[in-house]
């Protein structure tokens, strides 16, 4: 890769004259961009490098960090804390310096970091915005200061149910069978929901209020189910707006991902798209049975939710 160092310019012995240089920093020469003479050879750059080797790409794939990963604010160390503990006292007869150990974070920093890495991989699998990861860290965080996480059992629950939780609250609810589906070792929906509960009490009782959920609505999920089915943008929107006209002037005592779910099925039975209720299923998590009893229930108002 040649760059021109700065329109900096050199005189050229075969030119005979001063000409604009360029800089081969693969091979540190310095060429003339008149007649390509080598003018100097191994350039030293004194810029500062910016290269981790995580950065394979270049442009806006370039990663500038120096020294390793990023500082992590929800750590109170931040990876940059060292505790030196000096080893076994050695030998009266031993010349040798003590040795020391050097850890760069406390017990509990190192018990947070791995719960952050393996939220972050849910996340990720999750392909949820890193707003909702923080959230979810923070909240796990607030779960290790009040003690709550020596009371659990499987702290893949507990993960999952801190994400679950930011979902609701950044407006982007995820169901309890998706964030099931991403935990490694026990995939229970109920252990979630149990988890949930114990947070949702525990810190709420310290902050003295209930903990703000959000409201979870059907047409929060119509966007992600429609694209599983690859449903097209004016069937995703009808679907919303059946969604809507439903929370606004009818009263069903059904969990959102329910009727968001009969409401896509509805909707793309209307357009006359070979999906069956199976194939709904499948992208939304909710049973097969529920989806038709949910549909068999909406349908008597089926007039109402797709007048406009």
């Amino acid at each position: 890769m040649c760059s021109v160092a700065g329109n900096e310019q050199c005189y050229c012995p075969e030119c005979h004259r001063t000409t604009v240089v360029v800089v081969d920093h693969a091979t540190g020469d310095t060429i003339c961009t008149e007649c390509a003479l080598v003018l100097e050879e191994r350039y030293i750059d004194e810029t500062s490098e910016w290269r981790t080797f995580s950065d394979a790409g270049s442009g806006e794939d370039r990663d500038p960090n120096r020294v390793g990963g990023c500082s992590d604010p929800f750590l109170s160390h931040a990876e940059l804390g060292t505790v030196v503990a000096p080893a076994k006292r050695q030998a009266k007869d031993t010349a040798s310096p003590p040795h020391v150990r050097v850890d760069s974070k406390s017990g509990q920093d190192s018990s947070l970091a791995v719960a952050f890495r393996a939220i972050s991989d849910m996340a990720d699998r999750l392909q949820l915005v890193a707003t909702i990861r923080d959230r979810a860290k923070e909240l796990f965080k607030k779960m290790e200061e009040a003690k709550l996480c020596a009371r659990v059992r499987n702290r893949d629950a507990a993960y999952a149910a801190c994400l679950h939780i930011a979902c609701r609250n950044e407006g982007n609810p995820r169901t309890l069978k998706e964030l099931a589906s991403v935990m490694r070792d026990c995939q229970d929906k109920k252990e979630i929901g149990r988890m949930e509960r114990i947070i949702r009490r525990h810190l709420g009782e310290e902050a003295g209020t209930a903990m703000e959920m959000g409201v979870v609505r059907a047409a929060d999920y119509m966007s992600r189910f429609g694209s599983r089915l690859g449903m097209g943008k004016p069937e995703v929107r009808e679907a919303q707006r059946a969604a809507q006209t439903l929370e606004d002037k009818l009263d069903v005592r059904r969990n959102p991902e329910s009727i968001a779910a009969a409401i896509i099925y509805m909707v793309v039975q209307r357009a006359g798209a070979q999906t069956s209720a199976r194939d709904v299923s499948k992208a939304s998590g909710v049973a097969e049975a529920t989806i038709k009893e949910a549909c068999k229930e909406l349908s008597q108002h089926e007039e109402l939710l797709f007048s406009s």
